[in-house]
């Protein structure tokens, strides 16, 4: 693989578990990081989820209890969850309409068969267990945006799913916003020491893993 192929710094990316937090991810690097997520693709452009950025060190103290003392959560710079909205429905919808309508010098009335379709295929046929289910998917879009843009700028990250999400949801006030974690984040430098990302890959063969029809 050569050194200027982008999947370099995939194949260097690693669930860092321990990071340096001494380094500090430059400020117009995390901006880039952000906007693969703003710009990552979701089921009919309707970004059904949220991203919390934790910032408050005593918060994130806090977190680590409720993410089975994991260390990612006080070591690395930069602490993101990424969240659904409970409430999700056709206000969110039309808020999104109102959005396109606005950027692309449309009439929203314009908008109505692509309205219909959303009700039709997503609001009217999923139950609120589906209906969250289908947001967290769109929620690892964004999610797996922001893991390969910071490879690509050598910046480290740890996807963790081991939160106990209800405490995370109290910790973060989330209920109060109409919002439920997913997923978390941790962004930043692994440590000198971190011996889990200099582990070789085990990986299905590709035999097994690509099937052909």
């Amino acid at each position: 693989m050569s050194e200027t192929d982008p999947l370099v710094h995939w194949a260097r990316r690693a669930a860092v578990k321990r990071f340096d937090p001494t380094r500090s991810v430059p400020s117009n690097q995390w901006e880039s990081i952000l906007r693969a997520i703003e710009l990552a693709p979701s089921s009919y452009g309707l970004q059904p989820y949220r991203v919390v950025e934790i910032r408050d060190p005593a918060r994130r103290r806090k977190l680590r209890a409720a993410c089975y003392d994991q260390p990612q959560l006080v070591e690395s710079d930069r602490f993101l969850v990424f969240a659904v909205a409970t409430d999700f429905g056709k206000a969110h919808l039309d808020a999104h309409l109102a959005r396109t309508a606005l950027a692309r010098g449309a009439l929203v009335e314009t908008l109505a068969a692509y309205r219909t379709k959303v009700i039709e295929r997503v609001l009217d046929v999923l139950d609120r267990p589906a209906l969250l289910a289908w947001q967290a998917r769109q929620a690892y879009i964004g999610l797996a945006a922001a893991m390969y843009q910071a490879a690509t700028l050598g910046i480290d990250t740890c996807p963790m799913e081991a939160m106990v999400l209800p405490e995370v949801d109290q910790i973060l006030g989330l209920p109060q916003r109409n919002l439920t974690a997913v997923v978390g984040l941790a962004v930043g430098y692994r440590s000198a020491d971190e011996a889990y990302s200099s582990l070789p890959k085990v990986r299905l063969p590709r035999e097994e893993f690509f099937l052909e029809l």
